[in-house]
């Protein structure tokens, strides 16, 4: 995840990332667990996105085997 990236709303360069954990429960499945996401928050407007930090740990592995 890049932070140099344009607002999508306002168009603004500056922005913050924070973590936040949230409880998640998957289909199916009684038991609650906490997931680490990623917020990146626009500092002009306030725009806020949220990615899944387990998304964001399979782009930054390598593929081995290539």
């Amino acid at each position: 995840m890049k932070n140099n990236e344009k607002c999508l709303k306002c168009g603004s360069t500056s922005c913050e990332i924070k973590t936040m954990a949230i409880p998640t429960k998957k289909l199916g499945e009684a038991k609650i667990s906490l997931d680490t996401f990623y917020l990146k928050i626009c500092q002009n407007c306030g725009y806020t996105e949220m990615y899944s930090a387990k998304v964001i740990e399979k782009v930054k592995k390598p593929v081995k085997n290539y």
